[in-house]
């Protein structure tokens, strides 16, 4: 049996626009429609937090400046002939579960999963003169092999350690790509920013899109050392999440520091011995 193929982006956009449309125009306007939706997925008096977060996000559908920055939500070619009201219940609850499902299990919380690729035996045999025997050798393939699990979750261990000391201050955490190629953003939207670790870890498309859509890019740390010192840009976030708080809300200068951080991933390894692994399937 052939597969349903999802509708292009252009599409989907098209018909929510539509629906939307329709949808302000009768009695029952989109804003609480979504709110309903938001609702039964999120129980606004068990997670009231998360509830409200998804409902300040609803004005990325209605106002083109925010059109950037809608979620990429996969619908199939046989949703779109569904009337306006049917339409907008399936994306909004697709949305809203998205958010909510990413929150399930926090990055500090995951289970390393094996290297999924063999480590090659020749580079053990190559490194064998240096390490002084095929024993050393194969201890430091393996310590290589948890410094690769600890960089998988290590952006994720970032955003989550940023979410802690943010989160009182008026900025939510997009997890689940809520948002496309936004990492937290204010709860105004008045901000939205990109997380990068190091400062060559964004691509090409990444960069165009955020300086389309005048989205702040922050990275934590120069990828060259200067002096023979590790540079951190913690007072760059610092200011963003200033400008970016309700007014009258005081943001300390000292919220964040790479002392903090630091101690925050070494805490978060050591309370979840599974979070790295150094095995191979």
């Amino acid at each position: 049996m052939a597969r349903t193929k999802n509708a292009s982006k252009e599409l989907v956009y098209a018909k929510l626009r539509e629906a939307l449309d329709w949808c302000n125009a009768h009695s029952d306007s989109a804003q609480q429609r979504f709110n309903r939706c938001v609702d039964i997925i999120i129980d606004p008096q068990a997670y009231k937090t998360r509830n409200q977060e998804m409902k300040s996000l609803f004005p990325v559908l209605m106002l083109s400046k925010f059109s950037g920055y809608r979620p990429g939500i996969p619908v199939k070619e046989t949703c779109l002939p569904l009337d306006s009201s049917d339409f907008l219940d399936m994306y909004f609850t697709t949305w809203a579960k998205k958010y909510f499902n990413a929150w399930k299990v926090l990055p500090s919380q995951r289970i390393a999963s094996p290297k999924g690729a063999a480590t090659d035996p020749a580079l053990i045999k190559m490194v064998e003169p240096r390490a002084g025997s095929i024993y050393i050798a194969r201890d430091w393939a393996s310590y290589h092999n948890l410094f690769m699990s600890a960089e998988n979750v290590g952006g994720n261990l970032l955003e989550e350690y940023i979410y802690t000391k943010v989160c009182n201050y008026g900025w939510m955490w997009c997890r689940g790509e809520v948002l496309t190629a936004v990492d937290f953003c204010s709860m105004g939207k008045e901000r939205f920013i990109q997380i990068k670790n190091k400062s060559n870890t964004e691509n090409s498309s990444g960069k165009g899109f955020r300086e389309d859509h005048d989205a702040d890019k922050w990275y934590r740390m120069e990828a060259q050392k200067k002096d023979g010192n590790i540079i951190t840009r913690w007072s760059d976030l610092v200011k963003i999440i200033q400008e970016g708080a309700p007014d009258g809300v005081n943001v300390p200068t000292d919220i964040m520091t790479e002392e903090s951080y630091l101690d925050f991933v070494r805490n978060a390894a050591a309370a979840n011995p599974a979070l790295i692994t150094d095995q191979e399937r």
